[in-house]
């Protein structure tokens, strides 16, 4: 009889396997490691539970930097109409904020209303809090006010995301990619970054689009390509300090279209690196089809150099300020 109830060899496999697929999925911690699809809607459920989509929120807010986190109830999407538009607007502004610095989570109080309990009165919920490393960063009277005025409006979401992340008020001030779809858009970056990166996609190309955005998140988010935000009061500059970073560091540009291409000097079929607006180098690269760990290791391979010889420039930019021989340009 003791024999009989032993465990199989197979049964002990079976549960091997599924504690590592528990593993697995728990470990998929950074908005980085999930699939494509998730990536997209920018929205990972947070729970203690085991799924395909989780993470803990211990683990998701180690592995991701900036943190917008929604709590609700799943039994009330679609009872309350105030409270389905908040959730709503949140997973709206989430789904703009893909491939950006931001981070979405959705917590489910129904199974994880500890989680809730540690920020917000439950009964409170819908809510969602901004957490940059693991902190919450506290919301001010006017941010509250709007969010009210408007609730569930995603451009409102977005504003407060950025007026508490930022001093850049620019509606991509959160995004690490910037489409251009013409000449002018794109020379405007080389004019005002050191080093901007670009490739190009058919605009109906939405997956060749996407694997660029994320190759280049993947890129930031992991400390290759370091892209500070500016903080919240770093606008209110010295005139000599204004005119010392006149130019933003590194900028990641996607063309789209034969205007923007004729602009660019760049082919279509490959991605190149621009210092100061002069081409630094070129590589062949065809969007379409192509892996991510293809795209990154081809903007990795650009951008290392160009970074380089963005900062010399930056450098000898600065030295023939100060000794006079030239005025910095406004751009």
């Amino acid at each position: 009889v003791a024999a009989a109830m032993a465990p199989s060899p197979m049964a002990a496999v079976l549960r091997a396997a599924v504690a590592a697929a528990w593993v697995s999925a728990a470990a998929a911690k950074s908005i980085m490691d999930f699939p494509m699809d998730v990536r997209q809607r920018n929205v990972v459920r947070v729970s203690r539970l085991p799924c395909d989509e989780c993470a803990t929120l211990e683990n998701f807010y180690k592995e991701n930097s900036l943190v917008f986190l929604l709590f609700y109830e799943r039994a009330l999407v679609g009872k309350h109409h105030y409270k389905q538009s908040i959730i709503s607007g949140f997973h709206a502004a989430c789904e703009d904020l893909q491939w950006s610095r931001v981070a979405c989570g959705a917590v489910d109080m129904v199974e994880d209303k500890a989680y809730a309990e540690q920020y917000i009165d439950p009964k409170t919920a819908p809510a969602h809090i901004l957490v940059r490393d693991g902190t919450p960063i506290q919301m001010q009277k006017r941010h509250i006010d709007k969010l009210m005025d408007k609730p569930g409006d995603k451009e409102t979401i977005l504003w407060h995301l950025r007026d508490l992340l930022t001093s850049d008020p620019s509606p991509g001030a959160l995004s690490i990619t910037t489409e251009v779809s013409g000449a002018d858009p794109f020379n405007r970056f080389l004019r005002s970054y050191r080093l901007v990166v670009v490739g190009s996609a058919d605009r109906d190309d939405q997956d060749a689009r996407s694997t660029f955005r994320a190759a280049a998140q993947r890129l930031v988010l992991s400390g290759d390509v370091p892209m500070a935000l500016e903080p919240p009061g770093a606008g209110k500059k010295s005139k000599a300090a204004a005119a010392k970073d006149k130019k933003k560091r590194v900028a990641f540009v996607l063309a789209l279209g034969g205007k923007a291409l004729s602009g660019s000097n760049l082919t279509k079929g490959k991605v190149a690196a621009f210092v100061d607006g002069k081409k630094l180098d070129e590589r062949p690269l065809v969007l379409k089809d192509s892996k991510e760990t293809v795209v990154v290791e081809a903007l990795r391979a650009l951008a290392g150099p160009g970074l380089v010889a963005a900062d010399e420039a930056a450098k000898r930019a600065e030295a023939a300020a100060a000794e006079g021989r030239v005025k910095p340009k406004p751009t």
